[in-house]
């Protein structure tokens, strides 16, 4: 009796082990208990390593095979466009990616049929936009930050100018002459979906961003006609008798406003950081006037405006000239300049007016102020050493540093996204090409070399244009 329980017992624990020994090699085959078998997917190369939306990258690695059925190449899950494919090179353009901070790491993936072929995290950079007369009329391109691949993103027979990034880097604002008269027009950045959002028979100009990058302010002719303005090399503004206001529009083209709506000059305006608000140039307090030149005896002030066209303040209120208002990045100051001391200084006040103070001091015009995007610096030009140069000071006046030193004009200068460098154009060589330098002055290096014209570049800040 004893040795049959024994034996019961045995069998019952025999075939215990047996069901936990099915069950445990039952768990294995579903990957329940180990890491599932997951193939291994090569990490690729690149050349370059870094490079802007719409230019090129090749991808390096082996056993891609020929392109034959579903292949795909992504970015951060966006398609590329390929444009040659071997068993060990892919060559693609980069695809249109934010780069809100000027450049972001994005993982490429490589695919045919469904299955991974390789995988890599590449940079994308903010390309350096410029305008360019090498095709015979002006047109907008866009290349790397070191100058390479120049690419045409127009490409259209009539005058393209004044290229500006949104600020998220997805899309271009540029005005255009196509349709016959001056036009705002909006693109991808890749120079795709074209869209002229201003829209109409008279001169629309001048156009900015709001930083929140959904409304575009400009400036337009269109409720007093008359012709837009001529602006030349030191920044003077001739300016026939017409009404001239600041309109806003959404990014889409919807939503059409005139934000100044007064029968003066309205123009020239800046968005506060939080894209609230405007500050523009005015000649409303001065009366008509038939014919005159800046920066001399306009009566011109500093005015301030909701973007819906309520709330509307004064904030200069001086016989000299006062324009060319740029809000800091925190919103808190505006830079500007003025003729009050008897020649174009730059000055800096507080967003509601108060707290005037003059940065700049010398006989000679210092025109054009510009904010580093940290605000710690404001760029300006300057004629004090007998040509066009670019100086930059601290918001207090305290620390003015010459930047440029070459004979010829030095202009515009933009800031890169990060504020470790400037771009801008310079006749140094004989003609006008793009540089670029570091925020002190130093590593200059020359990024076109055509004998054509290029100019007015941007990069992460406005920096004044010239006319092509």
């Amino acid at each position: 009796m004893k040795r049959r329980s024994i034996t019961d017992a045995s069998r019952r624990g025999i075939a215990i082990a047996a069901l936990a020994l099915g069950l445990a090699l039952a768990l294995a085959a579903c990957n329940w208990f180990g890491p599932p078998d997951v193939p291994v997917v090569p990490t690729v190369g690149f050349a370059p390593l870094a490079s802007a939306v719409h230019t090129l990258v090749t991808i390096v690695g082996t056993g891609f095979g020929a392109p034959t059925g579903d292949v795909v190449v992504t970015f951060d899950g966006v398609e590329a466009d390929i444009v040659t494919w071997s068993d060990t090179n892919i060559q693609v353009r980069i695809p249109v990616l934010p780069t809100p901070a000027g450049q972001r790491a994005a993982t490429i993936v490589v695919e045919k049929g469904g299955e991974a072929l390789g995988t890599g995290t590449y940079t994308v950079l903010r390309g350096i936009l410029f305008e360019t007369l090498r095709d015979g009329n002006a047109e907008i391109y866009v290349m790397n930050p070191d100058g390479t691949q120049p690419t045409n993103l127009t490409d259209h027979a009539a005058f393209d100018t004044a290229a500006s990034w949104s600020p998220d880097g997805t899309k271009i604002l540029f005005e255009s002459m196509r349709d016959g008269n001056w036009e705002i027009y909006v693109m991808r950045a890749d120079g795709s979906n074209l869209t002229n959002v201003s829209n109409d028979s008279r001169a629309d100009y001048g156009a900015v961003w709001a930083p929140n990058g959904a409304k575009i302010a400009f400036m337009s002719d269109r409720e007093g006609g008359g012709l837009p303005p001529i602006l030349d090399a030191d920044s003077r503004l001739i300016i026939p008798l017409f009404d001239v206001e600041v309109f806003v529009v959404n990014a889409d083209g919807s939503g059409l406003a005139n934000v100044t709506n007064s029968p003066a000059w309205d123009g020239y305006p800046s968005w506060s950081p939080d894209s609230q608000r405007l500050a523009f140039e005015t000649d409303r307090d001065d009366g008509p006037v038939v014919l005159d030149i800046l920066p001399q005896n306009l009566g011109r002030e500093i005015y301030a405006v909701d973007v819906d066209g309520t709330d509307l303040a004064r904030l200069s209120n001086d016989p000299g000239d006062d324009g060319r208002p740029v809000w800091s990045p925190d919103g808190t100051r505006i830079a500007f300049q003025s003729t009050r001391d008897g020649n174009p200084e730059i000055y800096v006040m507080n967003a509601n007016g108060t707290g005037q103070v003059r940065l700049t001091n010398h006989p000679d015009p210092d025109v054009l102020p510009g904010w580093s995007p940290s605000g710690d610096w404001i760029t300006f030009h300057s004629y004090r050493d007998g040509d066009d140069e670019i100086y930059k000071t601290n918001p207090t006046g305290t620390m003015t540093v010459r930047l440029t030193t070459a004979a010829g004009t030095d202009w515009g200068p933009s800031w890169s996204p990060d504020g470790t460098q400037i771009v801008f154009a310079s006749e140094r060589d004989g003609n006008l090409d793009v540089y670029r330098m570091n925020a002190d002055g130093t590593s200059l290096a020359q990024l076109t070399d055509e004998s054509a014209v290029d100019v007015n570049p941007f990069w992460g800040t406005y920096g004044g244009r010239l006319s092509p």
